[in-house]
């Protein structure tokens, strides 16, 4: 009888858990992303294309309808999405309790504690090509490609590397369902909303502060958004 009970409440334990997957889709306006092909470019004339894009988003927390006792916050919730040759990418939160959420809480970038850890947690691995150094921590998001003006046949390479702690962005969104979360990244909000990013002006944004910070607000606003 002891027995029994024990199994019921291991089988009980296990059914009030699920797993939960996170699917990031990539676009281009209204098109899906097709690394290397040539579109029009968001602000000013000419064209670009995109060769490589990786984002980190970390710190996942699932907020319960029935109060903070009851939120979901991932242990090690670091995550880096890598969309090379392929327009989405997705991770899995394991053994999530199925209580109802209605909220669901991310971040882009790599907040102060991971962004300095030499423990790697998550997706943190220094090998992954988005460790700068110990002083500037990680790149929050990187974008390459190549930009060709109207008036001109040669392409100028982009690249855009952004980290620093301060342009960790939190975002929250209102949850339809509870299993299976499906998020759109719209590229070209990230040069155009509310920042304006003229490619002209700006092909490359590096290790400076001010220009980071105008690619974090753009990443802040509409740039992700819950399908």
């Amino acid at each position: 009888m002891v027995l029994a009970i024990a199994l019921f409440s291991l089988f009980i334990g296990c059914a009030s858990k699920h797993d939960v997957t996170l699917t990031f889709d990539v676009y281009v306006g209204a098109e899906p992303l097709e690394f290397g092909k040539s579109y029009p470019s968001p602000n000013g004339d000419g064209t670009y294309s995109i060769n490589d894009f990786k984002l980190y988003v970390s710190n996942v927390k699932l907020i319960s309808k029935n109060g903070p006792n009851e939120n979901y916050s991932e242990a090690d919730s670091y995550h880096l999405l890598m969309f090379q040759g392929q327009n989405n990418c997705s991770f899995i939160l394991y053994d999530v309790p199925a209580v109802s959420y209605d909220k669901i809480q991310i971040s882009i970038g790599v907040d102060e504690e991971g962004n300095f850890s030499k423990g790697y947690p998550g997706d943190l691995d220094p090998t992954n090509q988005m460790a700068w150094n110990w002083t500037q921590g990680y790149k929050f998001l990187l974008l390459e490609g190549l930009y060709t003006p109207e008036s001109s046949d040669q392409q100028v390479p982009l690249i855009f590397h952004i980290g620093f702690s301060e342009n960790m962005k939190d975002l929250q969104f209102e949850l339809a369902s509870s299993n299976n979360f499906q998020f759109a990244i719209e590229i070209n909000e990230l040069f155009k909303n509310p920042e304006v990013i003229d490619f002209h002006t700006y092909p490359r944004i590096l290790f400076n502060p001010a220009h980071s910070s105008m690619i974090s607000q753009n990443y802040a606003n509409s740039f992700i958004r819950i399908l």
